[in-house]
Parts: structure tokens; C-alpha cells; sequence
């Protein structure tokens, strides 16, 4: 059957999108099927394009193709709420089920938005209107209801040229530019032979420039080289904080496993390494200290802490000859704290997961310093904000980030964590230490490759090496304002693609 004559079958239009949607989140890791990152989209814009369209049937296209590409992509919040969260499998469904419907009207509200107010032709529908207002709505995610800044289709592209764009304008970039060329490819395959080759050029000029961009170094690393252990103690998120004797636990994991490695510059256990929440746990931070001057160490080591109103913080400390801390300041809702938590707390096994009562710290706080380093503290969830990043990175020498990913199983979600911490190494131009409890712990250069990699689910020391970084990525310097600009003449250059790439089909 022609695609003309199915796309008229009243249902056919929204099991392409809701097929299109899944297959989206193979675009990214653990998959890296990075086309499908340009042919989804290409598929929704294909359907989207219909002059005929209403924006309610836009937005309806757009639910659709959200429930596909969230259901999918996010699948892991079902694992965390039912496997971790001790909640029955049909309330788990349901609350996944929200979640995801909520993110697809997201992409449905786009649809509308692009049928209801963009008036350009063809071709600026496809080049301008389309690639600029799912970029807009990838970036209202990131602050809506605190944000949920996952499947950016720019973190597909970090085995490819366009990973270029990143230190210049940060995943957002990178997604517009997959979406310059899904509109491309879109216009080669609709319209004429004129417009083939003009399109042609909008691709190979898209992907020549992403690969320049991609040969230039932007910031400088010292030629030293720093030694770090980062451990991984394979404990299951409830049973560090259901031991009778935490320390002695702890000790018996992370003490043994540190053993050998006393004497590397920097040392890194993960978010909560350490259950017993300060001050109660000073005696032991004490007897860590002791032994981390005395090998010329750094540690640091996620905990909780207790400030004198007695609320409690997510937070890590510096121990040894530097101290320091920090504490979280992007919380995640349901896991660091709970929204209408008088209403919630105790309606479902979910909403009453250990230390989810947490408060924030201030967003401008000091970076951590362990000897020569000036070292960037993010804790789980924070790595996936880069403006967040850009704005508190100032001087940092490197990132460290320590996270709990054991809450996700053995799912999708760590890995596609390991994806959203090599884009933030790139776009900075520094390497990010990733320290997590159960994997997926790693050394991450400032292109955003892997350099060291621990197996997962196994208790291990990921030993490597890392160097100081020096200066600013573009994106670092200038931070949204050249994007901004580019989206700003999307709408104003629409009437003059005909004149740029000749008329629409």
C-alpha cells in the first residue's frame, strides 16, 4: 500500500507517530542506533506537514508520538517504582503511565503550537518552524516542575560529527542540528530535483561544519597527570540504610576496597556512601581523615547531612589536607524529596523511599579544592542540567559527579545517565569523574569519550588517570544567547527560504 493512501486511513496517521515515537529512544545508549534520531523526527514532520492538518489533530499526532518515545525511552521509572519502590505492579503501571503522558504533551502541545502560529511555507516549515519549536519545548523541559531534561536527541549524536556543535551551543545545539537535517532529508525525498540538490547542500554543510567544529580544542589541559581510584561498592540502594552497624558495613565495603588505594591523588566513593548522616558520623570521617593525610589523599564521599535545624541534606565532603563540602541543590522529586508530601506521604510504598525528605543547598556554592584542583561537585541527578553546569563551573580543573543508580536496575536509564555525563565533558571541555555505587562508574574525557569503564553490578575500583582543564567552551563563555538568536530568526526568515532553496513542492 502507497504511503498517500495509507496516511488517508482515519487511524494509520497516529500508528505511524506512536511507532516513530518508539523508535526514538534506540537512538541512544545502551543502543546508539544514532539514524533513528533523523528518521523519527523526519516521520512526525512527515506527518505534521499536511496542509489540510487542524493543530487539534497536530496535537493528537504529537500524544501519540510522546507516549511512544517516553513509554519507551523512560521505561526504567517503572523498574525504580515497582522493583525499588516496593509498589504493587498495577499502581507502578499507573504512575509510570502519568509520568509518560505527561512528557508526551510535551511533544503534543508542539504540534499544535507549530500548526496553530507557524505561517511559512513548506520548506521554513520544515527547516525553521519544525527544528525551532521542538527545540523550544526540549528546553522548556528543563526547567518545568523543576525538569526532566532526559532524551534530548543531541545525546544520540556523541559517536558522530554533529557532536561538534556541543562545546558551542550545548545538546541543544546538537539536537537542532539532527533536526536541520531530518528536515532535510524530509525535503529531498518530497520534493523536486531542484530542491533535492539545494537540500543536499543544507545536509552536507550541517554535517561539514559539525566536523570541524569537532577537530577544535577549546579549552587547555595541563600536562600533568593525576592519579584516581573510584570506587564501586555494589550495594543495594535499601541495604545501606537497613544495616544494624552502617559504619561497620561501609568499612567492610568501601574500607577494603580503598584499601590499596590510598596514595592515588583523588579517591571517589559514591552518593550516599556513607548512610550515617553527619555529625553522627564524624568519629568515622575522623578515622578517614587520619588515613588520607597520612598517603597524601583526597577523598570524597557522598553523605547525608544534618544542618542545626535538623534538616537533612544530600551531600558529599572533601577529606584529607583540603575539607570542604557541598550539598545538592537540584533535587529529584519523588527520590529527594516528595511534592504535596502531606497528601502523598504513606499513600503507596513508592512516596516513602528512604532519605526523600531532603532540602536543597544554595545555588551558588564554592567548588571543591583537593590540592592543585579546583574540582565542579555535582551529586546524580544534576549532571543533567547544563545550564546549571555552565553557570557554577567558573574555574573548575574537572567535574566529579557521584550517583546512586542501583535505583534503576538493570535497565536502560544508568546507561543513558553515562550518556547525559559524556555530553556535559564535551560541551565544558573537561573530564567528569563518575562515581556510582552500582555502575555506571567511568572516566570521561574532554571529548566526551569514554576513557575507563567499571562493569556493572560487580564491587570494583575503576583506576585512571585525568588532567586539570584550563579556559571556556564557547558555550561555556556565552552560555544560550547565540541559540537564542538563531531561534529568534526562525521566525523571521521564513518568507525568504523560497528565495534561499526555491519553491516547495
Amino acid at each position: 500500500m502507497e504511503i498517500k493512501s495509507l496516511l488517508h486511513k482515519s487511524y494509520a496517521p497516529y500508528l505511524i507517530a506512536l511507532l516513530a515515537g518508539t523508535l526514538l529512544p534506540g537512538a541512544f545508549a545502551p543502543h546508539h542506533l544514532w539514524p533513528l534520531a533523523i528518521l523519527s523526527p523526519g516521520l512526525l514532520l512527515m506527518l505534521w506537514q499536511d496542509k489540510c492538518l487542524s493543530p487539534t489533530k497536530a496535537f493528537r499526532l504529537g500524544l501519540a508520538y510522546g507516549l511512544g518515545m517516553f513509554g519507551t525511552g523512560i521505561s526504567w521509572v517503572l523498574v525504580s517504582i515497582h522493583q525499588y519502590g516496593n509498589t504493587e505492579l498495577p499502581i507502578a503501571l499507573l504512575i509510570t503511565f502519568l509520568f509518560v503522558m505527561f512528557l508526551a504533551l510535551f511533544i503534543a502541545t508542539q504540534g499544535y503550537i507549530l500548526k496553530r502560529f507557524f505561517k511559512g511555507n513548506a520548506i521554513a516549515f520544515a527547516l525553521l518552524g519544525f527544528p525551532s519549536c521542538w527545540l523550544i519545548f526540549e528546553w522548556i523541559r528543563s526547567w518545568l516542575f523543576t525538569g526532566f531534561p532526559w532524551l534530548y536527541l543531541g545525546y544520540s549524536q556523541l559517536q558522530t560529527p554533529l557532536a561538534g556543535y556541543a562545546p558551542i551551543a550545548s545538546v541543544f545545539g546538537v539536537s537542532y542540528a539532527v533536526l536541520l537535517i531530518s528536515g532535510a532529508f524530509f525535503l529531498f525525498f518530497k520534493g523536486k530535483s531542484a530542491l533535492k540538490l539545494r537540500v543536499s547542500a543544507v545536509i552536507i554543510v550541517v554535517w561539514g561544519l559539525g566536523h570541524y567544529l569537532s577537530l577544535q580544542n577549546y579549552t587547555k589541559l595541563d600536562p600533568h597527570l593525576y592519579t584516581v581510584s573510584l570506587i564501586q561498592g555494589n550495594i543495594k540502594p535499601y541495604d545501606k540504610f537497613s544495616q544494624s552497624e552502617p559504619i561497620l558495613a561501609t568499612e567492610k565495603t568501601y574500607g577494603v576496597l580503598t584499601r590499596d588505594q590510598w596514595g592515588a591523588d583523588l579517591i571517589l566513593w559514591p552518593e550516599s556512601a556513607i548512610p550515617l548522616p553527619l555529625p553522627y558520623a564524624d568519629f568515622y570521617i575522623q578515622h578517614l581523615k587520619d588515613l588520607a593525610k597520612k598517603h597524601n589523599s583526597t577523598l570524597i564521599t557522598g553523605v547525608q547531612y544534618t544542618n542545626p535545624k535538623n534538616e537533612y541534606h544530600n551531600s558529599l565532603i572533601v577529606i584529607g589536607k583540603d575539607e570542604g563540602i557541598y550539598h545538592k541543590h537540584h533535587l529529584v522529586p519523588f527520590g529527594d524529596f516528595l511534592p504535596f508530601e502531606n497528601w502523598l506521604r504513606g499513600l503507596v510504598n513508592f512516596f516513602d523511599l528512604p532519605m526523600s525528605s531532603f532540602i536543597g543547598g544554595s545555588k551558588n556554592q564554592a567548588l571543591l579544592t583537593a590540592g592543585k584542583l579546583s574540582l565542579n561537585p555535582l551529586i546524580c541527578y544534576e549532571i543533567a542540567f547544563p545550564e546549571q553546569i555552565r553557570n557554577t563551573l567558573r574555574n573548575a580543573s574537572a567535574i566529579i559527579t557521584l550517583s546512586e543508580d542501583g535505583w534503576f536496575g538493570n535497565s536502560w536509564g544508568p546507561h543513558q545517565h553515562l550518556e547525559i555525563a559524556q555530553m556535559r565533558a564535551l560541551e565544558t571541555g573537561r573530564y567528569v569523574l563518575r562515581s556510582t555505587t552500582s555502575g555506571i562508574t567511568a572516566i570521561i574525557n574532554p571529548k566526551g569519550k569514554v576513557n575507563a569503564l567499571a562493569p556493572q553490578f560487580q564491587a570494583t575500583v575503576l583506576k585512571g588517570t585525568f588532567q586539570s582543564a584550563s579556559g571556556e567552551t564557547p558555550w561555556v563563555k556565552w552560555g544560550p544567547w547565540p541559540l537564542l538568536f538563531g531561534l529568534l530568526l526562525a521566525f523571521v526568515l521564513p518568507g525568504r527560504t523560497r528565495c534561499i532553496l526555491g519553491k516547495s513542492t
